[in-house]
């Protein structure tokens, strides 16, 4: 449970960092309600329930993206002591993510999984902010994890490495949930966050996922670690009598 706690508060952390990219779409739908709505009461229904559906649809593709992960690398696991070698993979990959976006190594932190500005993603996104609707909204927040976002592909490296489908899904699902209160709070106070703050975050952010790769690091070398780390790769791999 502490790990999916840490989980959750890189989540919430990443999410001020988020704000740049993905609060461009929220800011676009929030202003779309407040100024077709007309009563004051519905236009608060209708922000939450576009809130809603958005948020929605983000947990529902990253838990999806850490299903098929976790999946792919419980496959590699049947290859003697793969799962040890699974494990320092996704902590070396999430170390690189840390240390992309604090800048220490020359890898781009902000990749694209769905292609650069002008892409088909961002055109899909245009279309579907005319007019916002429920149901464009939360196709909206499915499309997240196409848009550009270290903290994403170091999480998503901690899924493939969880052990279960299950657990795949509920570390990115934990994660996406700690984005969704900042998320849903810029809609009506755009201003709250400087950009000092934003940047703050991410560091603070990295430093997380950079720790979370170590423990990872540690695991598949079956280092103790605070007594935290056990081995996988024997009881996951022996051979069955």
């Amino acid at each position: 449970m502490i790990e999916y706690g840490v989980i959750f508060l890189t989540g919430a952390l990443a999410s001020l960092h988020c704000i740049g990219m993905c609060g461009a779409v929220v800011l676009a739908y929030s202003m779309q309600v407040q100024i077709g709505g007309s009563a004051s009461r519905n236009r608060v229904t209708a922000d939450i329930l576009r809130h809603g559906t958005y948020n929605g649809g983000r947990v529902l593709s990253y838990a999806a993206l850490g299903a098929l992960l976790s999946a792919a690398g419980l496959r590699l696991v049947w290859v003697r002591n793969a799962g040890d070698y699974l494990s320092i993979a996704a902590g070396a990959v999430m170390v690189l993510a840390g240390a992309a976006m604090l800048g220490w190594v020359g890898i781009p932190a902000r990749i694209s999984l769905g292609g650069g500005s002008g892409g088909p993603v961002t055109r899909l996104h245009a279309r579907l902010l005319n007019g916002a609707s429920p149901v464009r909204t939360l196709a909206l927040g499915m499309l997240t994890p196409l848009l550009p976002c270290g903290v994403l592909y170091g999480m998503l490296a901690k899924a493939a490495a969880a052990g279960t489908v299950g657990g795949g899904a509920l570390t990115m699902a934990v994660f996406a949930l700690g984005m969704t209160p900042s998320l849903s709070a810029l809609g009506g106070f755009s201003s709250l966050f400087s950009a000092r703050m934003r940047r703050g975050a991410e560091r603070l952010a990295a430093v997380s996922i950079i720790l979370m790769g170590i423990v990872l690091l540690l695991r598949g070398l079956h280092i103790p670690f605070l007594g935290i780390v056990e081995p996988q790769g024997a009881a996951c791999c022996a051979p069955a009598a």
